[in-house]
């Protein structure tokens, strides 16, 4: 038995060695996780990169200053609070709501998906003629009713977003767990008594690491950009909370005179979902098993 379990320690040791050596040869994908890591120390550390009081106080003698101004290196908006500070703390909204919400439709995807997968055919026909139902309705449009019903707020945000993504989830992890399923050791622990949830646990679950990871990955740029449109509509977090898409629709009445108001979160909004898609994508590229001595 202690073989066993170091012989699995090994192969996932040398697995995700081979990965990141596949990662390391690519350089896209290093300046990706350079920029994700960037990100995320900036969402960290929001607090000690600067004060959240500038980004949510009035100061009425410092309307609309044009970005480099003196104290204000990305100028501020039409309440005077500063741009800077607002995107530095926008960060972390951002990462709370594309991260918490990612990993709770993650969790909950893989445990629908998992007992799809194990419990027969019938229960694998509800599971999935419930997530046909909710497939059926545009991710946006589910977590826009959602928020609207449950009003403004992260909380509200974060639930709405992880309920729209658990159908594509539930589809994609099912159809690599019903593979795994029938695998021969799957059949052996069923044959000595194991019982499910520790077929799901021990077998089923580590096999679906991979696509967990890269689904997870792509799925945290497609969650903050879809609490960044309903921000930009006006379902997202509750003013005066920095949020790049709320940050987005106050600057556009003030578009032409001050471009930066919605230049700069446009563009901290781009960076971001390009590190963590190419990154995405290479962590893919990196874990398809055609690649292996290719790389």
């Amino acid at each position: 038995m202690e073989n066993s379990i170091v012989i699995k320690k090994r192969r996932k040791n040398s697995q995700m060695r081979e990965v990141w050596g596949r990662l390391k040869q690519h350089p896209m994908a290093m300046i990706a996780l350079a920029g994700c890591l960037f990100i995320i120390f900036i969402g960290i550390f929001a607090d000690v990169i600067v004060p959240y009081s500038l980004a949510i106080n009035n100061e009425a003698m410092e309307k609309l200053l044009p970005a480099f101004s003196p104290g204000h290196i990305f100028g501020t908006d039409n309440f005077g609070r500063d741009i800077f500070a607002r995107i530095v703390h926008g960060t972390r909204t951002a990462l709370i709501i594309g991260m918490v919400s990612t990993i709770i439709s993650i969790v909950i995807s893989t445990i629908l998906a998992s007992v799809a997968a194990m419990s027969g055919r019938a229960a694998d026909n509800i599971i999935m003629r419930i997530i046909d139902v909710l497939s059926c309705i545009p991710g946006t449009v589910l977590a826009l009713a959602i928020c609207a019903s449950l009003g403004n707020g992260i909380p509200q945000l974060v639930i709405a977003i992880s309920i729209s993504g658990i159908p594509m989830h539930t589809k994609m992890i099912r159809s690599v767990s019903l593979t795994v399923a029938n695998k021969e050791y799957i059949e052996a622990a069923m044959i000595l008594g194991a019982t499910q949830g520790y077929i799901i646990r021990r077998h089923l679950v580590p096999n679906l690491a991979s696509i967990i990871l890269i689904n997870g990955t792509t799925q945290v740029s497609i969650n903050i950009m879809q609490g960044a449109t309903l921000g930009f509509i006006g379902l997202g977090v509750k003013a005066p909370t920095p949020e790049w898409g709320t940050m987005l629709s106050e600057g556009l009445n003030y578009m032409i005179g001050n471009p930066h108001m919605v230049f700069i979160p446009g563009i901290a909004l781009c960076l971001t979902a390009f590190f963590i898609n190419t990154l995405g994508d290479s962590l893919r590229d990196a874990f398809d098993p055609q690649l292996k001595g290719k790389a």
